[in-house]
């Protein structure tokens, strides 16, 4: 249940969704017959889900929901799960994605230069940033990932050249530009002075895993959680909590094992409206997050919602009756003593084979075996793949890409 503080703007923003969500061909479709300027929020339950089948079925076209003309951007996810999900924005909508980045627990200051290490693609994170800076005032230093200019090393360097006082990307780009430094000889803590905050967003990130990046770094890391097609739907606070933006979002969750919904659960699967999205709005999307949504005081100051999320519902494994997700699994690996530089998984008929990448090599697998099993409560295999599943070469070559020069 939403608080009282929000309640009225989220009914209100509700009866505004009804009135253009048939804007949309997807939803024109879906939601031929019903009438929906009677439907108030209390109702919504009465209304069909959104799969990202049908999200997929509709393709580009099928869920814009304005004139071409108000399109500002075009967004798709890199399809870690799956085919891409797709989304359109409007300025309005790049705009609150800024605004709600900005809740987080360290803000942003006119002075701050922030290095975006989130790809500069189709990906969405990188410009959520982006305005999230500019309307604070700070610089933007864009260094994209997954490119052949800004390597590594580089960023490294302008890192410490240009004074970067936050940095932004994927949790895997802070532990592998942390890595490459290790392999350079510089030490992350004492190197990066003006360093005082790190944002990430895009991947599961377990409270161990932030435990041990902000040990890499020696500052603070804030995470933000949401999707390409819905937008950022919650933002970590100083307490490290991640608060629903409820002004934006009516959010649901769903029993495990069956299209019921729950108000309060351990665990459910994530139902997501999105109340002032503009580009392509969602109504009831079942977006395959499991997450645990509770009301909670908090003394950062923040009132809404906390959502802890626990990774996609299909990564959930079930054993003796336990259920054993994502974020067990990460949370378990994440407090080893000695953290791999690289791992992953495979479900096997008996648990789990674990394969670790440590950089050093001392990986003592009888006495990891025994901390992993007695975590996660099931039979773990562990495999020493060091040295084999991160390749230090690729982390610390300076090459990259230049314009071809057509008069010599």
């Amino acid at each position: 249940m939403i608080t009282k503080e929000y309640s009225e703007i989220h009914r209100a923003r509700f009866g505004y969704l009804m009135k253009r969500i048939k804007n949309s061909p997807l939803y024109r479709s879906k939601l031929d017959g019903i009438e929906l300027s009677g439907v108030a929020l209390d109702d919504i339950h009465r209304l069909p889900f959104t799969t990202k089948k049908e999200l997929r079925e509709a393709g580009q076209w099928g869920i814009l929901a304005v004139d071409k003309k108000d399109i500002a951007q075009y967004h798709e996810s890199s399809g870690s799960s799956g085919i891409p999900s797709i989304a359109w924005f409007t300025r309005n909508d790049l705009i609150r994605g800024g605004t709600q980045l900005r809740r987080t627990g360290n803000g942003l200051t006119s002075n701050d230069l922030v290095l975006n290490r989130f790809p500069y693609a189709l990906s969405l994170p990188a410009f959520y940033i982006q305005e999230a800076a500019w309307q604070a005032g700070a610089g933007i230093v864009p260094s994209s990932s997954r490119n052949t200019i800004s390597h590594y090393p580089k960023v490294l360097e302008l890192i410490g050249q240009l004074e970067c006082t936050v940095m932004a990307g994927l949790p895997r780009e802070m532990e592998l530009l942390a890595e490459t430094a290790r392999l350079l000889g510089i030490d992350c803590k004492s190197f990066f002075p003006h360093l005082r905050a790190i944002w990430v967003a895009g991947e599961l990130f377990a409270d161990a895993r932030k435990r041990h990046i902000e040990n890499l770094w020696g500052v603070p890391v804030y995470n933000f959680f949401g999707s390409t097609e819905t937008g950022n739907i919650a933002t970590m606070c100083s307490q490290g909590r991640l608060h629903i933006s409820e002004k934006d979002f009516h959010l649901e969750m769903l029993e495990l094992d069956s299209p019921t919904p729950v108000e309060h659960a351990d665990l459910g699967r994530l139902v997501v409206t999105t109340l002032s999205h503009e580009g392509s709005p969602l109504l009831r999307y079942v977006n395959e997050d499991l997450v645990n949504i509770r009301t909670e005081a908090c003394s950062c100051g923040h009132t809404g919602r906390i959502l802890t999320h626990y990774g996609r519902f299909n990564d959930m494994l079930y054993r003796n009756g336990v259920y054993l997700t994502a974020k067990d699994i990460h949370e378990s690996i994440y407090s080893l003593p000695n953290v791999p530089v690289a791992w992953n998984c495979l479900h096997t008929a008996d648990g789990l084979e674990i394969r670790l990448d440590v950089s050093d090599g001392s990986l003592n697998i009888r006495e990891t075996e025994e901390r992993l099993s007695s975590s996660l409560q099931l039979a773990v295999n562990v495999v020493d793949q060091s040295g084999m599943l991160l390749d230090p070469e690729q982390l610390t070559q300076r090459e990259a890409s230049r314009k071809p020069v057509y008069i010599i």
